[in-house]
């Protein structure tokens, strides 16, 4: 079965442009076997599932190669199998990147909004609840709303406190907590 903890782990050190073929290659693969039919439900779910992880980074990777109108169909992609999957993770994190991404063009508002979203669909405790949180904080400083930031930052640092540092800090949708203390500061700083 593809592996799209391999490609979560290859996303900080591979050129977009590399990876993305690759994702491709998966996605397609993965389709192929959906559609032979031949599989159990749990089977069938567990590739629905790894096909969501693909779409989700494959919309990543198109956000970093801004090519949004195809990274809004992955995320779009990755959404209705999350929901077809019942995985609240991946809802969560499309959700957190479409915030990440919106954030990063200026819609702080919108930004902060799919933040809170990512948040409710996340699972207690996750890395996406961890993220969604702080991107909640960092879309609050950038609007000047030092007290919502503030809350948001308090939320991570307590959502945090029994992380340990990951066994494979790299792997882009597991939450790193000493990267999460350099953000945290830096966020800080923002909202004053």
């Amino acid at each position: 079965m593809p592996d799209a903890v391999a490609f979560a782990l290859d996303y900080p050190t591979t050129a977009p442009i590399d990876l993305l073929p690759r994702i491709d290659d998966h996605v397609g693969y993965v389709g192929r076997l959906l559609d032979t039919g031949h599989m159990t439900l749990s089977g069938r779910r567990r590739l629905v599932v790894v096909s969501g992880w693909l779409s989700l980074l494959a919309a990543t990777v198109h956000i970093d190669l801004n090519q949004h109108h195809q990274a809004t169909a992955w995320l779009r992609a990755a959404d209705h199998l999350a929901k077809h999957a019942d995985h609240p993770e991946i809802r969560a994190w499309c959700y957190e990147t479409e915030a990440w991404r919106t954030l990063t063009q200026g819609h702080h508002h919108r930004a902060r909004e799919l933040s809170r979203v990512a948040q409710h669909h996340a699972p207690t405790g996750s890395s996406a609840a961890i993220q969604a949180t702080a991107q909640e904080g960092r879309a609050s400083a950038r609007l000047g709303d030092a007290d919502t930031t503030y809350r948001a930052l308090e939320r991570e640092h307590d959502l945090c406190g029994p992380l340990r540092q990951p066994a494979d800090p790299e792997h882009h949708y597991r939450y790193d907590p000493t990267q999460g203390q350099r953000l945290h500061r830096n966020d800080s700083r923002v909202a004053g």
